[in-house]
């Protein structure tokens, strides 16, 4: 099969790589230039996700993370979430007799090893710097940039929230704001950092810290959009240091940066005329639990078995079916932790903390949680 893939970011590359193995001829598009263009950044890039045990063997499988830089991936066997009246749980991978719960990984790390696994195969084209300039749905090609015209099988949409795929093929999106932005920090920090992430709630939004090694973290901080989005850097420091300080120690900052929070999906995952979106392009997820890339890579994981075993037409019909019903339910369950856990009344408020009384008294039930947290099935 001929597959053209729009978007070779994290989700697309490993779409690329998929395909690749399960046998297709495969072309990925990217806008911007080639991730392994350049030599590796020795510093931690804002942009880091955590992956989730599952999807990390999924990967080992695939060839790719045996090609990740070392230094830009550190497993976490912890977590713990605080409330806003101070009531905490905490998770340990030990408590499913597994080594880790996942990895924090650098995206650009991620993707670089994406695409030089794709270098090493004949059946990968890989263009950078290119842009789709015309699409052909009804003859199954596409017209690039450079003037070439790519003929396919299967399209598939990475291209992220504002996917022109998804537009291409008249696919409605449905969603909204949250009104907050989500702060990314990087921080050098002096006392040693157990190898544990956590959470803690708060009226203005939620603060976090993932463990980057030990003696740099993540810091990540939730307010609403106008406090975040013209804050100049002697202010984001002063929040940040009032907010982090008292818990981690000193540090120093290294960067920064914020973007905004959005919930969205596409009212079709696919097109008739052989198109399939996956990751962004086909839903958006508040970053609350880190499941954003997770779930790309699992649509990526089904759309592939799928076409291993069933016609294109009923392969993209179920890689709906069953990834519209997985992802809507995550999508639901972030909202309610959002809204929730930042309620101001007493109802919802009461409802959390006798939610997580039970989750902590009732082992088989904490279990459960981890594991699908793990990616578990």
């Amino acid at each position: 099969m001929q597959i053209v893939i729009v978007g070779g970011g994290l989700v697309g590359a490993s779409a690329a790589v998929a395909a690749v193995l399960a046998g297709h001829q495969v072309t990925l598009l990217e806008r911007g230039a080639a991730p392994d263009a350049d030599a590796a950044n020795n510093d931690w890039d804002l942009r880091i996700s955590s992956v989730h045990q599952t999807n990390v063997a999924w990967l080992e499988e695939l060839g790719v993370w045996a090609q990740v830089e070392p230094t830009k991936l550190l497993s976490y066997d912890g977590l713990s979430v605080t409330t806003r009246d101070r009531q905490t749980l905490n998770f340990s991978a030990q408590e499913v007799a597994a080594e880790r719960l996942g990895v924090m990984v650098e995206n650009d790390a991620l993707v670089r090893a994406c695409w030089q696994v794709l270098r090493t195969r004949d059946s990968a084209t890989l263009l950078p710097e290119t842009e789709v300039k015309g699409y052909g749905l009804a003859q199954r090609a596409i017209t690039l940039s450079d003037g070439q015209t790519l003929n396919y099988d299967l399209l598939i949409g990475a291209d992220g929230a504002n996917s022109a795929v998804a537009k291409a093929a008249g696919i409605g999106m449905r969603g909204w704001d949250y009104g907050m932005r989500c702060l990314l920090a990087i921080a050098e920090v002096e006392q040693p950092l157990p190898t544990a992430t956590w959470e803690v709630f708060r009226a203005e939004g939620p603060y976090a810290l993932l463990p980057l090694g030990q003696h740099l973290a993540c810091l990540i901080d939730y307010r609403t959009e106008e406090e975040w989005r013209n804050a100049a850097t002697a202010e984001v420091e002063q929040k940040l240091q009032a907010t982090f300080t008292d818990v981690i120690g000193p540090y120093k900052l290294q960067k920064h940066a914020s973007f905004p929070l959005r919930r969205q999906r596409a009212l079709r995952y696919f097109d008739s005329r052989g198109v399939a979106l996956i990751g962004d392009a086909a839903h958006s997820i508040h970053p609350l639990a880190g499941q954003g890339v997770n779930l790309g890579f699992t649509d990526v994981q089904v759309l592939f078995e799928q076409l291993a075993k069933e016609p294109l037409s009923a392969a993209l019909t179920n890689y709906e079916r069953q990834q519209v019903k997985v992802n809507q339910q995550m999508m639901r369950a972030m909202d309610a932790i959002h809204w929730g856990f930042r309620s101001e009344h007493f109802l919802p408020r009461a409802a959390v903390a006798l939610g997580l009384g039970a989750v902590g008294q009732f082992k088989p039930l904490k279990q459960q949680i981890i594991k699908a947290a793990m990616g578990w099935k």
